[in-house]
């Protein structure tokens, strides 16, 4: 799709003017297990002297977001929850889109009894699993079980089962996307395109049209892949690639902050480097 289709002449603009935009998912793109936040804030903030602001879009909570930006020297704007709001980071308050994350659980209880579905939400999984589930410290699981745009899920049923669910969402204006480990649901009008297209348009000029940049391994970045100029996949946990036609990929050698910012250096053509892993390259394909 691209920067080409969003409308230039918007009003709200920012001071800054970027050459770059870049888009990224975290877990499994930015972030590897290590969960390093001062390193992947720091990544970021190092392309910001080229004129490219890096937003965070990440089926994370506010909460979560905001701790990470509390590691950047240039805090950005960032899409939390799948696209369920966006922050600015001047806002007080975040932007909140489609159904609130309790109703939505509500009707996860119901729906789970009806069609006896096997599933358990956050809701119903604490702290401790959650931190044993992911490896997250004991304030990040709290941060993660903040939600409220939407509500993820262990899926313990069969992928016929999972096919009926998502059917049974949609009638009630529902949706559920995958990520890494859990599946995710929120509104039907939320992704993380949403909130990728109102930001580009803060920083939407007629004389200065940045390029968008997407990074994500999964299912729910898709949207946001499909709107860049320049889409970069990053590899899943079995080493595969999602499966995306885009005039312009690059495929990321792994996850993690040495390799998010080796492809990112790559492409903006910067020589700089961060660490003795950051001229690791990315193979591209251009396809026709």
């Amino acid at each position: 799709m691209g920067l080409s289709t969003l409308d230039t002449n918007h009003t709200h603009t920012k001071n800054f003017a970027a050459k770059w935009l870049v888009f990224t998912d975290l877990d499994g793109t930015l972030l590897d297990r290590r969960y390093d936040l001062r390193a992947a804030g720091e990544a970021m903030d190092t392309l910001h002297g080229h004129g490219c602001i890096c937003v965070p879009a990440s089926s994370k909570t506010h909460l979560e977001m905001m701790e990470l930006n509390r590691f950047r020297k240039f805090p950005s704007p960032y899409v939390f929850e799948n696209g369920a709001g966006l922050c600015w980071p001047s806002a007080l308050e975040p932007e909140h889109f489609g159904r609130n994350a309790d109703e939505i659980c509500d009707l996860l209880d119901h729906i789970g009894v009806v069609h006896d579905f096997s599933y358990r939400t956050f809701r119903h999984i604490d702290a401790k699993e959650l931190q044993a589930i992911t490896g997250l410290s004991e304030s990040a699981a709290g941060f993660a079980k903040q939600r409220t745009g939407s509500m993820p899920l262990l899926w313990e049923d069969s992928p016929q089962a999972l096919e009926s669910f998502s059917e049974a969402l949609g009638f009630i204006g529902l949706q559920v996307v995958q990520g890494g480990r859990f599946h995710t649901v929120l509104d039907k009008s939320c992704n993380k395109s949403l909130g990728m297209r109102k930001i580009a348009e803060h920083f939407m000029r007629p004389e200065n049209a940045p390029i968008l940049i997407s990074c994500g391994d999964a299912k729910n970045d898709l949207e946001m892949l499909a709107l860049a100029d320049i889409a970069v996949l990053f590899p899943k946990t079995d080493g595969s690639y999602l499966k995306f036609n885009h005039p312009v990929v690059h495929y990321a050698t792994a996850s993690g902050h040495e390799h998010w910012l080796g492809a990112m250096q790559q492409i903006l053509g910067i020589e700089e480097s961060f660490s003795e892993h950051s001229r690791l390259r990315t193979e591209t394909l251009t396809l026709e």
